[in-house]
């Protein structure tokens, strides 16, 4: 009976120590020493095992010869007998945690492999998730989970539109600091989800509907903040067209984003991030109408562009729309 040893051949690893890390030298494909103290070998041991019952034998026989008690000593025997064959993990990620410097670490790599996510606009990327980051490393440790943090961030968003519907700069500026908090916070139930392997697909659809809810009342109470303001109609009007530009950019987006994989042109991204980045901005200028009238052209703007580009890409498969 065979066992099986996970190796990393990436020997450069910035995740590996050198002097503390397990050694494994391999020939095609099976491990034919291990060891701490390899003075010749090609990979690392991982720590990750598929072991049959004969790993209890090598054991036995390992603590007989060496008097070496380890699962390391067991795969040795098995080793010199040409029964342990190595699977090369692939760009990876790996690490072993047994200091606190490792931990350290490890956490800090965790947390900087979301810094690229593929859908992350400008704003996102450059404000908002280095921000967020900062504060999953914290909610990491409690019991959160990320769909009461998608609650969290909506629930912000509706305390920032309450600020909107009220006269004066002072609302609409509380409004709009406390709808970009939101906007960052709203990233953090994705990383928490990836951190602790909660992803599904009912809390990307659930944080998504929270966001076109909060969408709808951060603008609409804009629209009222600008109507109260200056009392003109035409208010209403750009209010509305922003809001339809804003839901028609989220509908568009999963096509968008699946498509723009396949071809040049197609990266630039316009979403969520620059809206309420925007919001807030104008809500510090103190210029909620202008604020709405950029939004409903930037936002019908991109729509139409996604369409034009779209169309104009072999590669784009038939869009399928519900009743």
């Amino acid at each position: 009976e065979e066992v099986i040893l996970a190796v990393d051949k990436n020997l450069n690893s910035p995740f590996v120590n050198p002097d503390d890390v397990t050694k494994v030298l391999t020939n095609n494909g099976k491990v034919i020493d291990i060891g701490k103290h390899l003075k010749k070998f090609n990979g690392y041991d991982t720590g990750l095992f598929y072991c049959t019952p004969a790993i209890f034998d090598a054991i036995l026989k390992s603590i007989e010869e060496r008097g070496d008690y380890s699962l390391t000593g067991g795969i040795k025997v098995l080793a010199g007998e040409g029964k342990v064959n190595g699977f090369e993990v692939k760009n990876y990620f790996w690490i072993d945690v047994d200091d606190p410097v490792a931990l350290e670490k490890a956490e800090v790599a965790l947390l900087e492999n979301m810094r690229n996510k593929a859908n992350d606009g400008p704003v996102s990327r450059y404000l908002n998730r280095p921000i967020s980051i900062r504060i999953t490393r914290h909610l990491a440790r409690t019991d959160l989970t990320p769909n009461q943090i998608s609650i969290a961030a909506f629930l912000m968003s509706v305390l920032a539109a309450g600020f909107f519907f009220l006269k004066g700069y002072l609302p609409l500026l509380l409004g709009g600091i406390i709808a970009q908090v939101a906007s960052i916070v709203d990233g953090c139930d994705g990383e928490i989800a990836r951190v602790k392997y909660l992803q599904s697909d009912f809390g990307g659809w659930f944080d998504a509907v929270l966001d076109r809810y909060a969408d709808a009342l951060l603008l609409l109470g804009l629209t009222w903040h600008s109507y109260a303001e200056t009392n003109n109609s035409v208010s209403l009007l750009v209010g509305f067209m922003a809001i339809i530009g804003s839901f028609m950019v989220s509908y568009t987006a999963d096509k968008y984003d699946a498509m723009k994989r396949f071809g040049p042109g197609l990266n630039f991204r316009i979403g969520r991030d620059i809206r309420v980045f925007l919001i807030f901005l104008g809500s510090l200028l103190n210029q909620a109408f202008y604020t709405l009238l950029i939004i409903a052209v930037l936002m019908n703007a991109e729509t139409i562009r996604r369409i034009y580009l779209c169309r104009n890409h072999e590669f784009a498969q038939p869009i399928k729309t519900g009743n």
